[in-house]
């Protein structure tokens, strides 16, 4: 059974760069630079002004209702819109598969710390009666391999690994074992994080991770080069579909690598 090849049909990603793969290819070649002054939050106490945000995001058309996108925490948005974007590219249609051999592993090093953030001012300011009852199921790491599963009736291995930095290569890994060893056909997999937030900027500032160049975000990001100090916070997710070869050579799918 481990002689079974694992090829990649489908790719979604949203970030600094762009909301879709198109226009985050076009930037990359074009040497683009997502960094700049954070807006998300005041920055006026933090030492770090910078950081790389998702632009003009609109979750509501990736989810099939609007009431779902609501009660979803921004990093589950973006793991959303990149898996749909990623299944629309691979053009694999969920009721032409068997659903219970697709599963998903969409990771997230920390989950829906907004979510965490908001929840817990409540608590402090107006009392354990104000927290909302979605605050666990919107924080959870694993939520949104959940909800990715639940928009399209996957019954496969659904669970995601956190190892931090190395979640989403983590995630694509373990899926390609399982459908190395037969235990699924085809896999969403990949990652999203969203913590550019007062606690997400203050706590590796704080422990002098992240790069200070305020004064020039541009170019902020250099991790090899020797004057580097530290990395740039970005915000984003991204998705392939995983498919055994035969799988994907049955349904005509084009084939990234």
């Amino acid at each position: 059974m481990n002689d079974r090849r694992v090829v990649i049909t489908g790719i979604g990603t949203i970030c600094p760069l762009g909301n879709d793969l198109n226009s985050t290819w076009e930037g990359l070649k074009a040497g683009k630079s997502g960094i700049d002054y954070i807006t998300q939050l005041d920055t006026t106490d933090h030492p770090v002004k910078i950081g790389g945000e998702v632009k003009n995001f609109d979750p509501k058309p990736f989810f099939s209702d609007a009431k779902d996108a609501r009660r979803a925490d921004r990093y589950t948005q973006l793991a959303m819109a990149a898996s749909k974007m990623a299944m629309e590219d691979s053009g694999m249609e969920p009721e032409a598969v068997d659903k219970t051999r697709v599963g998903v592993m969409v990771g997230s090093g920390i989950g829906g710390l907004g979510t965490l953030e908001r929840e817990h001012e409540k608590l402090i300011k107006r009392g354990p009666a104000r927290v909302s009852p979605f605050v666990i199921p919107m924080m959870i790491s694993n939520i949104a391999s959940g909800m990715i599963s639940m928009e399209y009736g996957f019954g496969g291995p659904n669970m995601v690994i956190v190892t931090a930095c190395a979640t989403s290569n983590h995630n694509i890994g373990e899926a390609w074992r399982m459908i190395k060893f037969g235990d699924a056909d085809a896999f969403i997999a990949g990652g999203a994080e969203a913590t550019i937030l007062p606690m997400g900027l203050g706590g590796f500032a704080n422990m002098k991770a992240l790069s200070t160049r305020n004064d020039d975000p541009q170019t902020a990001s250099r991790p090899f080069d020797v004057g580097r100090d530290g990395f740039v916070m970005g915000e984003g997710a991204g998705v392939v579909i995983l498919e055994e070869l035969e799988h994907a050579k049955a349904r005509g799918a084009k084939i990234y690598g």
